[in-house]
């Protein structure tokens, strides 16, 4: 599907790319060399010499390809040759989808900053660059599949914080979802919606990214310490730079977080067995917050992360008016009726009322379950190194005991509730009091 004149050009920047890498030059067969030779540009390209092109770009990893057209420059008809050379080869691979993925999106994000115009849903424009190709309709779970990436789009609106995107999980959850579009991902509607969505989370990202460094870099100077090097972070690729965004995150919600709201007492009603090679509170425990912090726990940043993650499930909720479940590391935590209402409800930390203390007991709890399932992966992923266990158990461990007293929370709620002749909303606090108990005992189970 690919002309001569876009061979060539290919065929050139695949070729310096490869030389680089292996540091000598690539002969070059005699197929190619008549296909190279002067001629009709606009001509059809004979199998074996593709054959040889989807040869070089097979030693040219997604990562290489990037680094170098961004440092030839935003050729746009270089960008438009690799398109169709990529949409047209057959069959194709995972790394075809994370090319195209990437190029059809740096096309028009250096257009957007030349002619300074958003690019808003490119359908028409892909169409025009992959002329001459034919694609069936979109099967339906595509269809569907596109309807999540509205959703996804919706979501990144409403976030104000850097720690959002990363305590949403909101990039691997895009990149999957791309993932789940296969080869159709090809189709001119479903690239249209994938670049909007690219450049829409992008500009967010880097927005949000440089909030942050800001701030961590003036929360470095209080602290008369050096922040971290972050001068080339927008340059690069966000996918391969997860582990330094993490720790960026975290920074920055430590400056945001100096001095956070302090906790309530977790209730203890029984001392779960520690691990091997914990330590172990003296004496009768009654689950005060001194004996947490015997063992080593930050209550003060384990209740930030736990009111942090309830503010992300409002936002994630808010977003999407329809979810009626949270995914998790085990299993999907389905919501009822009035828990995603009482996220949904966005009631000001000044409103003391009944509508009000009802929903945020229900988010809390939420929260907690949600956190947990997370924290109980993560543990379980390192349980068995020397020491990265310790964080995720300990946030196990609060998390237990504050699961605990919240439920008698509730329930005592729920008492209070009946007597003033709200039989209904008793229930409900009942129902997500026993939710919460449900969901204690896999995480007893590690103590």
């Amino acid at each position: 599907m690919i002309t001569v004149r876009e061979y060539a050009e290919l065929h050139s920047t695949l070729t310096a790319i490869a030389e680089k890498e292996l540091r000598y030059p690539i002969p070059v067969p005699e197929a190619v060399k008549a296909v190279l030779a002067p001629g009709d540009g606009n001509s059809p390209v004979p199998e074996p010499a593709l054959a040889w092109l989807a040869l070089l770009d097979l030693a040219v990893n997604p990562a290489l390809l990037r680094l170098h057209l961004k440092q030839q420059g935003d050729d746009e008809t270089c960008l438009r040759s690799f398109l169709r050379f990529m949409v047209g080869r057959k069959p194709h691979r995972q790394s075809d989808r994370d090319k195209v993925d990437w190029l059809a999106t740096y096309l028009f994000q250096a257009r957007e900053e030349r002619t300074k115009e958003p690019t808003g849903w490119p359908k028409a424009e892909i169409a025009a660059i992959l002329q001459g190709f034919d694609f069936p309709p979109l099967s339906q779970d595509a269809e569907s599949l596109l309807g999540d990436v509205s959703s996804l789009l919706e979501e990144i609106r409403y976030f104000d914080r850097f720690s959002q995107i990363t305590d949403s999980r909101i990039v691997p959850r895009g990149r999957e979802l791309k993932n789940r579009f296969g080869d159709e991902l090809f189709h001119p509607d479903v690239l249209a919606a994938v670049i909007n969505y690219n450049l829409v989370f992008g500009k967010k990202f880097h927005a949000l990214l440089h909030q942050t460094m800001q701030k961590v870099h003036e929360f470095a100077s209080r602290l008369g310490s050096g922040a971290p090097d972050t001068s080339n972070l927008l340059q690069t690729d966000y996918r391969s730079t997860s582990d330094t965004l993490r720790h960026l995150s975290e920074l920055g919600r430590k400056q945001e977080s100096e001095k956070p709201p302090g906790p309530r007492a977790p209730a203890i009603t029984a001392e779960p067995a520690p691990r091997p090679g914990a330590r172990k509170v003296a004496g009768d425990a009654t689950g005060s917050v001194e004996q947490l912090k015997e063992l080593g726990i930050d209550v003060d940043m384990e209740a930030f992360a736990l009111k942090k993650r309830a503010e992300e499930l409002a936002v994630r909720l808010r977003a999407n008016p329809g979810v009626s479940a949270l995914p998790g590391a085990f299993a999907a935590l389905p919501l009822l009726e009035w828990e995603a209402a009482a996220f949904r409800s966005g009631y000001p930390l000044s409103e003391q009322s009944f509508r009000a203390d009802f929903a945020r007991g229900v988010c809390h709890a939420i929260a907690i379950l949600s956190l947990a399932d997370d924290e109980l992966l993560k543990y379980q992923e390192k349980k068995g190194t020397e020491y990265l266990w310790k964080k995720h158990y300990d946030a196990l461990l609060y998390l237990l005991q504050e699961g605990r007293a919240h439920k008698e929370r509730l329930i005592a709620m729920a008492v209070a509730t009946e007597k003033k002749g709200l039989l209904e909303k008793a229930k409900q606090l009942l129902q997500t009091a026993g939710k919460l108990e449900a969901g204690f005992g896999r995480i007893a189970a590690i103590f």
